[in-house]
């Protein structure tokens, strides 16, 4: 009996067709490109949709019982439809989650989290002094955000995002930050503005 060299030692048609189906199916799988990487927004949405699941806000901050949790942002939008349809469904405490685009900071005083958007940032010792209250975590990805009075800032490591805290800010707002969370940021200490 002639050796066929093929796996299995089959020399026929079907066995040739098999090992050469599995083969090109390998191969096939190798060419496929892999998914995309999210991009910076992408994972900065998915930060502040868990940001509602690892944050407890005090009682006050969600009085109204039919009310949605709203993310409100302030400034320039740098998401586009990104946090909307990461957040698209979904609830924060058993309300549905909204998203608002305000256009001035006096319009997202009634929102659970803010984002600056860095487009603020000669604006931002006025707009961390209009939302110093009880229930807001104010969130941003301007340099030095956390360090002067932002709850939470958005910074990039090795093109990585990662995030900052300021515990001093998060505990006069009266919220309370899971230890989970605590563990994945840089803690950084500042003064209020």
């Amino acid at each position: 009996m002639k050796a066929s060299g093929l796996p299995f030692g089959g020399a026929g048609k079907l066995e040739r067709a098999v090992v050469a189906a599995l083969l090109l199916g390998a191969a096939m799988a190798r060419a496929q490109p892999e998914p995309p990487s999210p991009t910076e927004y992408e994972v900065k949405a998915a930060f502040l949709y868990n940001f509602t699941r690892f944050v407890e806000w005090p009682p006050e901050a969600l009085r109204d019982p039919g009310a949605a949790f709203v993310i409100a942002i302030v400034g320039r939008d740098p998401f586009g439809v990104v946090l909307d349809e990461t957040v698209g469904g979904k609830a924060a405490g058993g309300r549905p989650i909204e998203v608002r685009r305000v256009a001035r900071v006096e319009e997202a005083r009634d929102a659970q989290i803010v984002f600056v958007s860095s487009s603020e940032r000669s604006n931002l010792a006025a707009i961390l002094k209009a939302l110093d209250r009880p229930g807001i975590l104010t969130v941003g990805d301007t340099d030095g955000f956390a360090m002067r009075g932002g709850a939470i800032n958005f910074t990039l490591q090795a093109r990585k995002v990662r995030f900052e805290i300021n515990r001093a800010v998060t505990g006069q707002a009266g919220l309370k930050v899971s230890s989970q969370l605590l563990k994945l940021a840089t803690l950084v200490a500042g003064p209020r503005p």
